[in-house]
């Protein structure tokens, strides 16, 4: 294979030279001797036309310049034969006219005698050089024949070849229609196909493939153009040969395809598009190599997985005895190894020299792979390695269900009474009790036989768990796993201990828990609980749940977000029911926002704004009647002190507003939680638990048998790590294959762990920042003792109001962990601190308030700006809890800052300051919004709208990290009044911005109904940043994100009285034809979404936000426009060029 191309160039190609810069326009041109005399040519072989005739050279001269009168007049007057005259490079007049395109020229000549078929000294006729720059308009003077179409050169090349070498799609469509034959080659035995491969010329490829009746012609290295492109990794020509017939397995010289060809290079995706196409990859190359050596070479684990998953021999040797097992060992490739090894990759085989793979792998001291083949050289070890990797066909047996709700709300004692035995339960108790005096033995002995690992699935025999001896025999779920939680044994509770409930077993790998619930008696218990509680249940009836508590202690909720948004889990939120509802409905308000903000929208959007993956919630509403034992009808059930109307009116109105995001249970679960037996709402909250648990099991990936081995590791690793529960995945990942399976792949891994934390045994922490990620194996040391101690009063006794702790505080609050970096650093991951040296921040803790003279109206001359990031309309009380994590995001982005920039943060409870160079920044929480203001000198306008910005999208990137479900307006404030220094300046909706861009003015009206300029409002009075602004009128719809998209469909889904719903947007649109496909998903889809999906693909260019808002107005959907105007970006920067000013303060990346 020619690495680098040959071509026809040579000194006077006029792809190169001075011909290719004229044309026919200049030919008006004069000569007289003394030109014609001081006029030379210098091409690139040094050359020139002067010599002893000078009119000669003056031939060629105005053939190069198009001078058709003034040849004429030469022609005329010296009576020259152009026909027979040539350069020293053996070019004609005709060369020369043909290669500058003109064509009244070349008519002239060949009048005149000019030989078209002649060549010049490269063989090249006047043809090719028209070819090469493509002048296709001289063609049809010098196409007079097929034997002038496919007439070639010294290179044995043709007019076509030279063509598609040059990329002439004109010239080669052209010649192609006049009959070039594109299976010619030239003297390498390549055709254009050849050249249009090489050079990626996938629309010369194509084009030459319809007129091309053999597509694997092979070079004189045996290269078939699917060759050429496979090695040079041109995906596109490679898709136009095999959609056109090219034979996928053609072999060269060598013995190799083109699939060999592309792995040689390391093009995977060419390698995958051929094994789709269904190429043989059996086939062996001159040196015995298959594909799967190649890729085992190279360390290309997708392609050799790929191989492997085709149920073909991989045990092929190679010349050298070499099998792929061999090759992967000998390069180091241990991904490869385990791939080869799950595939049945025989260990034993010996190559020409008599090693193995394992020795191989020693000879290359490639250890950690020697290791890996020991491990799988006795068949039954392997086979069981292997087996752990697939996966079972029943579902796992637990999921998490979690639970909210503020201090005092009844948490704690409803999951306890979701632990005692229910009615029937007890009965069933009492029969097995009676049957165990008989058939007590067998029970024993199926007991103590009992060996291996626990089983970590779903077991159709015992779920309710009565008695002692059943819970460790029959029911093998992930609770009787010693790594796991185990449930507390129905039988074993008496009547007596109803009333008050022995704790369930935890984890009990780290020693200092001093959070466990222990009845009444658990004095953290009385103070209310902090952190959250994470126990592992089975609860009867409903089978296994890993139970989360979630403390309402409100400082704790800041860092919530990483436990909470994944809805493969049951949520419960708990209210205790009062006298008055409205207490009732704000604090349900509260935690379904707080639900709904911290879950991720997902794709599609059902019918009317419902998406794809709703969170799975239930209400309980929790009160303590009138004590059984002292009441005179121990029977009738004790009433809740709201009634079944107000009940009934209060999820009416929550379902409506959380339903697109939630699938909540119709009904008000109204739990007595003084009732010694199950009450009818505790009753509905077990059929509720049994049936959402089914339904979230039947739709999760069914888990790998590794689960059950991985578990009985986990243990030996929280007692390894008891003080310290964390590891980094990195080190997880060398785990797992080191410690429990060698043949597991990172793969394998990561679906491990996400089945880990779906049952509540693990927490994965990402940082995004450090790319450093951690999985705590302790969830409950996270969350109670962590998080617990972090957050209880007896620690926030210690805090100093400025928020800042010393190592030596963390060390005294957790004596166990011998470095404390270490715990700093989960801390950091959780974004609940940032280094601040030689302390560590933690905004949460800052009690200190603002100065008073914190923005003092001392700066008269500086210009004012700023707004308020609010949440949507309903969405209240957001903001307080995502406020510290601003904060945390301000210190960390200080750090940005370069060594020689003037800046200083100063922060306080709620409120933070930002100097940068003379500029001052105010960003503080008001109500439920964040107010950020700016100001500084009028010189600095054009940075000071690029620190705005910058600060303002921090604000609303942590809180779209915090709180992804929320949707977030900006607010501005009057410059005139912020400078006045008024209390509460007025403001400009986002609504009114966006009628103002609608009407193409530039003056606006704020709250208090005075008027100021837009670019006085957003951009410090700066016209050269305003003109860099996208309006948000002018916003494509395309770019709306999924949450705006549900409450459009919301709106526009349902039908509407007077018909002002999506069929008549559809109308408005232009797309009634796609009316009956859109109709056609029925619910499943939205047909909202589904119009402005079209639109946007349809009439990108007339999609805009502003056409949008104009049709709802003229459908008279006026609520409809008002919630899009909320929704959208005011404005998007168009380009941030450094604005550099006297204070030598960068443009907005590099402010904060």
């Amino acid at each position: 294979m020619r690495l680098i191309r040959g071509g026809s160039l040579h000194g006077h190609s006029s792809s190169s030279s001075y011909y290719s810069s004229n044309s026919a326009e200049n030919s008006s041109i004069s000569f007289n001797s003394a030109e014609i005399n001081n006029y030379f040519y210098e091409g690139r072989g040094g050359l020139m036309y002067l010599n002893n005739d000078s009119v000669a050279s003056a031939i060629f001269l105005a053939c190069e310049r198009g001078a058709l009168p003034e040849l004429r007049q030469f022609v005329s007057s010296c009576f020259i034969e152009l026909a027979n005259l040539k350069n020293e490079l053996e070019e004609t007049p005709l060369h020369v006219a043909s290669g500058n395109g003109f064509e009244e020229l070349v008519h002239f000549l060949l009048k005149c005698g000019c030989n078209p078929n002649i060549g010049d000294g490269q063989g090249d006729t006047p043809l090719i050089w028209a070819a090469r720059n493509g002048h296709t308009n001289v063609f049809k003077y010098l196409l007079k024949s097929i034997e002038m179409v496919n007439a070639t050169n010294k290179n044995q090349e043709t007019a076509l070849h030279i063509a598609t070498r040059y990329t002439q799609g004109k010239a080669v469509l052209a010649l192609l229609e006049a009959g070039a034959d594109p299976h010619l080659m030239d003297k390498h035995l390549e055709t254009s196909l050849h050249i249009a491969a090489w050079d990626g010329q996938n629309g010369l490829l194509d084009l030459l493939c319809r007129f091309s009746h053999f597509l694997d012609i092979q070079n004189s290295d045996g290269d078939s153009a699917l060759h050429i492109a496979a090695i040079r990794g041109h995906l596109e020509c490679l898709e136009s040969l095999l959609e056109n017939g090219a034979q996928v397995d053609l072999q060269n010289q060598s013995g190799q395809t083109a699939l060999h060809m592309a792995l040689s290079r390391g093009h995977v995706d060419i390698a995958i598009l051929l094994l789709g196409r269904g190429c043989n990859s059996t086939i062996q190359d001159q040196n015995g190599d298959t594909p799967l050596h190649l890729a085992a070479e190279k360390g290309l684990f997708t392609i050799a997985q790929t191989i492997c998953q085709l149920n073909i021999p991989i045990d092929i040797q190679n010349s050298q005895g070499l099998s792929p097992l061999h090759v992967a060992a000998r390069f180091g490739s241990i991904e490869i190894v385990r791939c080869l090894c799950l595939a049945g990759a025989n260990v034993h085989l010996k190559t020409n020299d008599g090693m193995t793979a394992e020795i191989v792998a020693l000879a290359q001291e490639h250890k950690h792979i020697a290791v890996l083949l020991g491990k799988v050289k006795q068949e039954k070890e392997k086979q069981k390695f292997v087996e752990q990797l697939t996966t079972l066909d029943i579902p796992l047996n637990r999921i998490k269900l979690k639970v909210f709700g503020s201090q005092g709300a009844g948490k704690t004692r409803l999951i306890q009474a979701l632990q005692r035995p229910s009615s029937a339960s007890s009965l069933n108790s009492l029969v097995e009790s009676v049957s165990r005096r008989f058939s007590g033995s067998l029970f024993l002995s199926s007991s103590t036989t009992q060996t291996g690992p626990p089983s970590v699935h779903s077991n159709k025999g015992n779920q309710n768990n009565d008695c002692a001896f059943s819970s460790s025999t029959s029911d093998e779920g992930i609770h009787s796993a010693t790594s796991s939680t185990s449930s507390t044994s129905s039988s074993a509770i008496n009547s007596q201990q109803q009333q008050q409930l022995p704790p369930p077993n935890r984890h009990k790998t780290w020693p200092y828990s001093n959070n466990t619930i222990s009845g009444n008696n658990n004095k953290e218990f009385k103070n209310g609980q902090q952190g959250i509680d994470i126990q592992n249940m089975s609860f009867t009836e409903c089978g296994e749940f890993s139970v989360w508590n979630f403390s309402g202690h409100e400082p704790s909720h800041i860092c919530y977000d990483h436990f909470v948004g994944n809805t493969d889990c049951v949520h419960l939120v708990v209210t205790r029911c009062s006298d008055d509802p409205q207490d009732e409905y704000k604090e349900l308000l509260y935690w379904l926002n707080f639900l709904k903000g911290r879950v991720t929208p997902t794709e599609p959007i059902g019918h009317c704004g419902l998406m794809a993956r709703r969170a799975v919630v239930a209400i309980v509403g929790t009160f303590c009647g009138t004590d059984s034992s002292s009441s005179s009808s121990p029977s009738s059930p004790s009433q809740p002190p709201i009634t079944l109307n107000e009940a009934e009116a209060m999820m009416k109105t929550l379902k409506m507003r959380f339903e697109t995001h939630f699938e909540i249970h119709p009904q008000l679960l109204l739990v007595d939680l003084s009732a010694q037996t199950d009450c009818k709402g505790l009753k509905e909250l077990r059929n509720f638990l049994v049936k959402s648990r089914e339904s979230i099991l039947q739709r999760l990936q069914r888990p790998l048998r590794l689960l059950d081995p991985a578990l009985f590791f986990l243990e030996q690793l929280r007692e390894k790590y008891s003080q310290f529960p964390c590891v980094t995945w990195n080190y997880f990942t060398y785990l797992i294959p080191s410690e429990v399976n060698p043949l597991a792949s990172d793969g394998h891994c990561r679906q491990l762990i996400q089945q880990l934390q779906l049952i509540g045994e693990v927490v994965y922490l990402r940082d995004e920042c450090k790319e450093l990620d951690y999985i705590v194996i302790s969830p409950e040391w996270l969350g109670t003792h962590l998080l617990g101690t972090l957050f209880s009063n007896q620690f926030a006794q210690t805090n100093r109001t400025n928020g800042r702790l010393m190592f030596e505080d963390f060390a005294a609050a957790f004596p166990e962990v011998a470095d404390t970096g270490d715990l700093l650093q989960i801390m950091e991951t959780l974004q609940i601190c940032s280094l601040v040296e030689p302390d560590f921040e933690f905004p949460a803790f800052i009690t200190c308030n603002p100065p008073i003279d914190i923005w003092q109206p001392n700066r008269p001359q500086f210009l004012y700006a700023g707004l308020r990031i609010k949440p949507a309309r309903g969405m209240e009380q957001t903001m307080q809890a995502i406020f510290p994590r601003i904060q945390v995001s301000m210190r960390k982005s200080m750090q940005d800052f370069q060594d020689s920039l003037d800046a200083e943060l100063l922060q306080w409870k709620g409120c933070s300051k930002m100097l940068s160079g003379k500029m001052e920044a105010l960003v503080r929480l008001i109500g439920d919004s964040v107010e950020v203001q700016i100001r500084g000198p009028s010189s600095m306008s054009n940075s000071a709208i690029y620190f705005l910005e910058d600060l303002t999208n921090l604000v609303e990137q942590t809180a779209a990290e915090v709180a992804p479900g929320i949707s977030i307006e900006r607010h501005f404030l009057s410059p005139k009044h912020l400078k006045e220094h008024r209390t509460n300046p007025a403001s400009f909706t986002p609504e009114v911005i966006m009628e103002m861009q609608l009407n193409e003015s530039l003056i606006i009206e704020n709250s208090d109904g005075e008027q100021e300029e837009f670019t006085d409002v957003v951009c410090f009075g700066s016209t050269e940043v305003a003109g860099l602004l996208s309006l948000g009128i002018d916003i494509s719809v395309a770019q709306l994100q999924p949450c705006t998209r549900s409450e459009l469909a919301a709106l526009l889904d349902p039908s509407d009285p007077m018909g002002r719903d999506w069929s008549i947007l559809a109308v408005r649109l232009n797309l009634a034809e796609a009316l009956p496909s859109v109709d056609s998903t029925g619910q499943s889809l939205s047909r909202t979404d589904q119009l402005l999906a079209e639109w946007a693909i349809t009439t990108a260019g007339n999609a805009s936000i502003g056409r949008l808002a104009t049709i709802l107005s003229e459908m008279g959907r006026d609520d409809v426009k008002q919630l899009l105007f909320r929704r959208v970006p005011l404005y998007l920067f168009n380009s941030t060029p450094q604005i550099i000013t006297e204070n030598n303060i960068v443009n907005n990346n590099e402010i904060i």
